[in-house]
């Protein structure tokens, strides 16, 4: 999975009634600007990082993304 997948993926959980939403908002929003400015490999760990922290280490789309 590319970045921009990642990312994809990350902002579709954001919003979901996470009790760690307010962090994952912010990891995505560093993947994005990080993203910007040219890192792809930082901003796919920063937006893993936001799936982490929407859906879980154990749930299917964090484990596709980190993988």
């Amino acid at each position: 999975m590319n970045t921009e997948q990642a990312i994809v993926i990350a902002r579709k959980h954001v919003g979901n009634g996470a009790q760690m939403d307010s962090s994952a908002r912010l990891c995505l929003s560093d993947a994005i600007s990080i993203m910007e400015k040219g890192n792809l490999e930082s901003a796919k760990k920063w937006a893993v990082r936001s799936l982490s922290y929407s859906v879980g280490v154990f749930h299917s789309d964090y484990q596709l993304a980190a993988a």
